[in-house]
């Protein structure tokens, strides 16, 4: 729903909506998610009551949370409180009032901390991870190729290659000690050690 107010009337808060930079920055994030799959789950719940925010408004949140790096939702929510234009776009019930710039009381609007937090520990993992699989496999659709390709990053494995540390001390120390002793397999620690002991030994006699 957008609001109007006693500054705004509908069409320019559409207009400020659609030139909002961090509001068209994450209408673009949240495109790429399918939410047909929140929709369908709220649907089946009870409308008992006051009617609550929609999960999809706490879980776009809860995404913003982790895209702008909050530690705590108290963080997150004095964000939104700075952006109350977001505050619309994620779709939460807004506490109309016309004398507000935005035509909304921002405030009172938004969950306090304590629900945020508690929100946060009680969605249900099912739903996310629903939500998860049909925005993958709806990527997949738009995306030919997307998934097939895995790369593995080697490079631990190429950093351990005796061969590519000329410069590690211990590392040309014991390889100049295995040609020495005519050890040429690979680098074993108590082997290492016993053909030397052994090399030691036929020395002395």
């Amino acid at each position: 729903m957008i609001p109007s107010s006693d500054l705004f009337d509908q069409s320019v808060m559409t207009a400020l909506l659609d030139h909002d930079p961090v509001v068209e920055q994450y209408r673009a994030f949240f495109s790429l998610f399918d939410w047909s799959v929140v929709d369908d789950w709220q649907a089946q719940r009870s409308a008992r009551g006051r009617p609550a925010h929609p999960e999809s408004a706490y879980i776009k949140a809860f995404l913003l949370r982790q895209n702008e790096g909050f530690t705590y939702t108290s963080q997150l929510r004095r964000f939104l409180l700075k952006h109350p234009l977001l505050v619309i776009e994620l779709g939460f019930h807004l506490v109309l009032d016309p004398s507000c710039p935005y035509g909304f009381d921002v405030e009172e609007t938004l969950p306090c901390r304590y629900w945020f937090t508690q929100k946060l520990r009680l969605l249900d993992r099912s739903l996310l991870q629903d939500l998860l699989h049909a925005t993958v496999s709806a990527l997949m659709q738009e995306i030919p190729g997307l998934g097939e390709v895995v790369a593995f990053d080697v490079k631990h494995i190429f950093a351990w290659v005796r061969e590519n540390n000329p410069n590690v001390p211990r590392v040309a120390q014991r390889a100049a000690k295995g040609k020495e002793i005519g050890f040429t397999g690979p680098f074993n620690p108590l082997a290492w050690r016993l053909s030397g002991e052994k090399h030691c030994f036929r020395k002395r006699r």
